[in-house]
């Protein structure tokens, strides 16, 4: 079975990842904490992916209901010219669905490290 078809068929028997772990939400700083620190030297703790997009979580806040904020930097392959810092929520990306199957997923095999040191891998 190929990796392609391990996912589909994953995604079609209602298995989702949990895209938030209790370990992630406590390494994650608080908003503004990196405010003074300079984009290439803050630190990415977590990578989301769906397609062309990757979102990179530098900071975030649970909110009232639950849900979290983060800031941090998405990452448009299709339209690089549209990738930019800035904010969005877990709730967000758990209700991105492409064709019906195909949900945002955490990178599994990320570990944090600074900005500037992903980008060396694009």
């Amino acid at each position: 079975m190929s990796l392609y078809t391990t996912i589909v068929s994953n995604k079609m028997e209602g298995s989702t990842m949990k895209l938030m772990t209790n370990e992630i939400k406590a390494q994650l700083p608080a908003l503004y904490s990196t405010e003074e620190t300079v984009l290439n030297d803050k630190i990415i703790q977590v990578k989301f992916f769906l397609m062309s997009f990757t979102w990179y979580a530098v900071e975030a806040e649970i909110r009232e209901d639950g849900d979290i904020l983060f800031f941090g930097y998405v990452k448009n392959d299709a339209d690089p010219m549209c990738s930019e810092w800035g904010y969005f929520t877990l709730k967000q990306l758990e209700e991105v669905v492409i064709s019906g199957v195909f949900k945002v997923e955490r990178d599994l095999h990320f570990t944090p490290k600074t900005f500037a040191e992903v980008k060396k891998g694009w």
